[in-house]
Parts: C-alpha cells; structure tokens; sequence
C-alpha cells in the first residue's frame, strides 16, 4: 500500500478497491466515482453512503443499487428510473410497485415483468406489446391469452400458439 500511487485510480478502480479493502477508503478521492461505481460499491458496502453524492446515480444504477440495498430508497431520484430499470427492479423488489411510473414500460419491459411478476397484470397497458412481445409472453405466461390481441401476431405463429395454448 506504500508504494501505490492512489492519484492513478479512477472511479472504478475505487469502487473495486473498496469493495474488497475498504480500509483504504482514506485515501479516496470520492468525486472521482461515478453513478455505476458508486452502485457497485454500496451495493456490497453501504457504510459508504455518507459519503455518496446520489445525483450521479442514473436509473440502471439506482434499480441495481435497490435491488441489493433497499434501505437507500430515500435517496432515490425516482424520475430517473426508465421501463427497463422498472422491471428490473420490480422483479427482486415489488414494494416499490408504488414509485413506478408505470407509463415508462414498454412491451418488452412488460414481458420481462409479468413473466416473474404476474400480479402487475392490473398496471399493464397491453396496447404496448407488439407481436413478438405477446408471442414471447404467452409462452412462457398463457394465462394472459385473454388479454392478446391477436391481430398483433402473424397468422403462423397466432396458429402455433393456440395449438399450444389448446385454444
């Protein structure tokens, strides 16, 4: 450690540092890190959070952060989060169904959402899937074959897939 010259770490090196030997979190230079590092590093050393500046986190880094620490949900600046970070974090999190802006899911976030979380049914817009998106769902989800809108499937796969739901 006496011969590391610390000025030649950037944010990642930090995080990645401190994560493993955080008792060289003295020499830091904190506004080197950014949002993916300070995700990174809180998400497995949360006794850093005073030190945090929360505005750098972006919506991947708060949905990965919340996941891991949810105790950091205070801090969240939850306009930031998109479609995507929203499924993410609805998956491993579902108490914060009440922050979602549910207007920010696309098809394909609803389909990541309601294959592991199918009680969000009730918030899915279901204009927003697109074919594919139905395909996809009702495979792995046929109990949402009431919902589809089969017009959205092409007449091949539409066929398929009622063979296969039995419809």
């Amino acid at each position: 450690a006496d011969k590391c010259d610390w000025m030649k770490l950037d944010g990642k090196g930090w995080s990645t540092l401190l994560a493993s030997h955080p008792l060289f979190s003295d020499k830091c230079d904190w506004k080197k890190l950014g949002g993916g590092d300070w995700s990174s590093l809180l998400a497995s050393r949360p006794r850093f959070a005073n030190k945090c500046d929360w505005t750098k986190l972006e919506g991947r880094n708060w949905a990965r952060l919340l996941i891991k620490q949810p105790q950091f949900a205070d801090k969240c600046d939850w306009t930031k989060l998109g479609g995507a970070d929203w499924a993410e974090l609805l998956i491993e999190q579902p108490q914060f169904a009440d922050k979602c802006e549910w207007t920010e899911l696309g098809g394909v976030d609803w389909v990541r959402l309601l294959v592991m979380r199918s009680e969000f049914a009730d918030k899915c817009d279901w204009s927003k899937l697109k074919g594919a998106d139905w395909t996809s769902l009702l495979v792995m989800r046929p109990l949402f074959a009431d919902k589809c809108d089969w017009s959205k499937i092409s007449k091949e796969k539409r066929a398929g897939l009622k063979l296969r739901l039995g419809k």
